[in-house]
């Protein structure tokens, strides 16, 4: 008698986990406010349908309420996220975008076929993706046209190349991930600039590779670099600046702090964004001491929206065309020259017609990260009037 009241409380107690396990979710979503974006998915959420009036609606509802219900049932951001750290914990990546890596680095992109996501940026560490030499052709001629173009106009031009972390840390990537051919795309491409053009062009690898032997200089979970490499980043290439400016700009190493930082980019992708933490050497943070405290124009433009950082007790002006990896150079080059304007595009002759008019620079710097390359900008007719003959 006793077992028998012991059975059916079990199944009872069963019975009851599963009946709150199943409508749990479906009670929440009803309680909860629909969501327009999904939080670790980043895309928009489907929405809740119209009430059917035509035949052809009734047809299409149940699909587009099932579609509705499956972004939005309760307690979906949790099952999501949770679901992807249990992925992560047992090596499998939540993400076709990242790749995970040793001793905790992730790394965008991934090896599977087909994959060309973000540029493709794992074969790129591969050296599988490369420039054709007509490609190569191009992309120099376009260059040394720019070059020249504002040479005449009284402009000095810098070529920059930000690595991707995957050439910085090669080694940190699955060992299954090995190199296809020796050179790179920025080998080629930094190779033919120097054979024939007379761009300045600054390749930082040699630098950062010496440097991520005393500290860690990217983000394990994030795709750039962190401060201590934008620290020696800007340093060269000030240095760089300073031999056409003599004595008009000042190079110099700022001093860091120990910092924390939570989430990343890369973090985000896989759910998470509030689990991973880097601290001390993973995070620093620039101290300015005895600077100005640059003034932004408009006060209110957001970081891809083009504008102006002022320090009025510098001399050089620059127009700075840019991308992400620019965020942490810029609060030092703004405290470097008296007007700095930061441009989230390539250079195009609308936007430097406009800035050189405008802004009046001493110099334009173009700053692009590795996994864009091989990539060859469009000819532009303007630029071919410096004469420049290939």
């Amino acid at each position: 008698m006793k077992e028998s009241i012991l059975y059916k409380l079990n199944n009872f107690i069963i019975v009851l986990i599963f009946g709150i396990a199943i409508f749990t979710p479906f009670l929440t979503g009803i309680v909860e406010k629909d969501k327009t974006v999904a939080e670790i998915e980043k895309r928009k959420l489907s929405q809740l349908p119209a009430k059917p009036e035509t035949a052809e609606d009734i047809k299409k509802f149940p699909q587009s309420f099932d579609d509705y219900y499956s972004d939005h049932f309760g307690l979906r951001n949790w099952f999501g996220k949770y679901y992807k750290l249990a992925k992560y914990s047992i090596g499998d990546s939540p993400s076709k975008d990242v790749t995970i890596g040793k001793n905790g680095w992730l790394f965008l992109g991934s090896i599977k076929i087909g994959y060309n996501g973000y540029g493709d940026p794992i074969d790129d560490a591969r050296n599988v993706n490369l420039y054709s030499q007509d490609e190569l052709k191009r992309c120099a001629k376009y260059m040394a046209c720019l070059n020249n173009w504002l040479n005449e106009k009284g402009v000095k031009y810098i070529f920059v190349i930000a690595p991707s972390k995957h050439t910085i840390y090669f080694n940190q990537l699955p060992d299954y991930i090995f190199k296809i051919n020796d050179r790179s795309a920025t080998d080629q491409l930094i190779e033919y600039l120097k054979k024939h053009t007379d761009v300045m062009v600054i390749d930082l690898r040699e630098l950062l590779m010496k440097e991520k032997n005393k500290h860690q200089i990217y983000y394990k979970t994030d795709t750039h670099w962190n401060h201590y490499a934008a620290n020696i980043v800007q340093y060269e290439i000030m240095t760089e600046i300073e031999k056409l400016f003599p004595n008009q700009i000042q190079p110099d190493l700022k001093r860091l702090r120990d910092g924390k930082r939570t989430g990343g980019d890369l973090a985000n992708i896989i759910g998470g964004h509030n689990i991973f933490k880097e601290f001390k050497d993973g995070n620093p943070q620039p101290v300015f001491e005895h600077t100005c405290t640059p003034t932004r124009q408009p006060l209110d433009a957001k970081a891809r929206t083009t504008h102006t950082l002022i320090c009025e007790d510098q001399e050089l002006n620059a127009v700075i065309f840019r991308d992400s990896f620019f965020t942490a150079l810029q609060p030092y080059f703004s405290r470097k020259f008296k007007r700095s304007t930061y441009i989230w595009e390539k250079s195009n002759y609308a936007l430097l017609k406009e800035y050189i008019e405008s802004e009046q620079p001493d110099i334009v710097i173009e700053e692009w990260v590795e996994r864009v390359l091989p990539y060859v900008p469009k000819d532009i007719v303007e630029f071919k009037s410096s004469g420049t003959v290939f």
